[in-house]
């Protein structure tokens, strides 16, 4: 259905395009994309923030590999928004929120993970040998503290959560967008270019005299007397003598 291009066979692209920019919510699509930029920046901002807090605790660098494709879903959602109001572009946006749509999935997933384990680390079972590395340095003394686990990391965890779902919500919100502005436009195209409605056959009036039928054989032939052609007394009866030329006709009933 989202991919349905049979109803644009045969329309001018220029139409396609006017009907478009008219049936998507430009608005709507700004304003989602302004509101992923800011989700984008929080999931990227909790990752950095969460490493400076034990760092092998609950980090499996989600935020880093999420970044790019958050970013290139909300930077082409402001595009097909705003300077690129076609169909085309708005394809486009839509290949990348679904590509963004699992990789939310999985921040939830493994955020959701954390909050149940916080002190497991996700790359090994043991975190004994990453804190005695890092509290051996007087720089990571203080942020490595294991105080800090409950105090600053697991807020930062639930805001990346939070933003990650919030992500999903409005790849979707988008998707359905699209789906119903091409629902739109498609039924559109199909009042203006449908099939045209049959025309009303009107029956002329019968302009021309009826047709009348020689009596001649609506009746039996042998009902005629033979003194019917006194110019022709040896005709039979299944004869039809012209009076004209006299040429006789044999019948056979």
């Amino acid at each position: 259905f989202l991919f349905n291009d049979d109803k644009m066979i045969g329309v001018p692209e220029y139409e396609q395009r006017e009907l478009w920019r008219r049936k998507f919510p430009s608005g709507i699509a700004i304003l989602l994309s302004i509101f992923q930029m800011i989700l984008t920046l929080s999931v990227a901002g909790c990752e950095i923030a969460g490493d400076f807090v034990d760092f092998p605790m609950m980090n499996a660098f989600v935020g880093y590999w999420a970044f790019p494709f958050f970013m290139c879903a909300w930077i082409s959602l402001s595009g097909a928004g705003c300077c690129c109001r076609t169909r085309c572009c708005g394809i486009a946006t839509l290949v990348f929120q679904c590509f963004a749509i699992p990789i939310a999935l999985c921040v939830v997933g493994l955020d959701f993970y954390f909050l149940n384990n916080p002190t497991q680390c996700f790359f090994s079972s043991d975190c004994s040998s990453y804190t005695d590395y890092y509290t051996s340095n007087y720089y990571y003394n203080y942020l490595t503290d294991t105080s800090n686990l409950y105090r600053i990391k697991v807020p930062l965890v639930k805001g990346q959560l939070a933003a990650g779902f919030l992500m999903f919500v409005s790849c979707v919100i988008f998707i359905v967008l699209y789906a119903v502005t091409s629902h739109r436009v498609q039924r559109r195209i199909h009042i203006q270019h449908g099939p045209p409605a049959p025309a009303m056959v009107i029956t002329a009036s019968n302009q021309y005299p009826p047709t009348i039928i020689n009596p001649t054989y609506g009746h039996p032939l042998n009902d005629v007397s033979v003194n019917q052609y006194p110019n022709n007394p040896t005709a039979s009866m299944n004869t039809i003598v012209c009076p004209n030329c006299q040429t006789q006709f044999q019948v056979s009933v």
